[in-house]
Formats: C-alpha cells, sequence, structure tokens
C-alpha cells in the first residue's frame, strides 16, 4: 500500500528514500531508531536496515515486539516504492 510521489515539475521527480522507526518523541540518532534505506549497487535496488546502537554487534539489529508492527509497514512501504520503481521501468508511459 506505498504511495508514489508524483511532482508537478516536469524536470524533477520525488522519489522516497528512506523510513525511520522510532518510538515517539525519541531524537532522530537515539538507540532505539531503526532505519530502512533503498540502495542499488547496480543489481537491482534493495533495502539497507541499520541501527546507531553501539552496545550491539555490528551487523545486526535489535528488536522488541511493540516495534515490529511499525517497523514492518515501513519495510513493505519500502519495498512497495522500489517495486513501483522496478514496474515503472518497464511499463510504458501512458500516451494522453
Amino acid at each position: 500500500m506505498g504511495v508514489r510521489a508524483v511532482s508537478t515539475i516536469p524536470e524533477y521527480q520525488v522519489q522516497p528514500f528512506a523510513w525511520i522507526v522510532k518510538p515517539k518523541g525519541v531524537d532522530l540518532f537515539a538507540e532505539t531508531v531503526t532505519k530502512i534505506e533503498r540502495t542499488d549497487e547496480a543489481a537491482g535496488q534493495f533495502l539497507l536496515i541499520s541501527q546507531q546502537d553501539d552496545q550491539i554487534k555490528p551487523g545486526t539489529i535489535r528488536l522488541n515486539m511493540e516495534e515490529w508492527p511499525a517497523l514492518r509497514q515501513a519495510i513493505d512501504a519500502a519495498f512497495d516504492a522500489v517495486l513501483a520503481d522496478e514496474l515503472h521501468d518497464f511499463a510504458p508511459e501512458a500516451q494522453p
């Protein structure tokens, strides 16, 4: 159920890039923040999920049951944006 952003300025495209999942009232750079980012290394888009927590082993993320629904919703939205871009690349533009 992602929303595809549309620009009314023909020379520019609005493209969702990152989603932040955090408890309400928490600073963007707190340990409890999870960031979901779209990236592409020339083999197709994928997602990077990261946290700023210095207390956990690098390459891992820490989740609790309360944050899972919000995190899942953000990951689904990110994958919807990736899919919309990939489908847009293959679909011919509609002619008015």
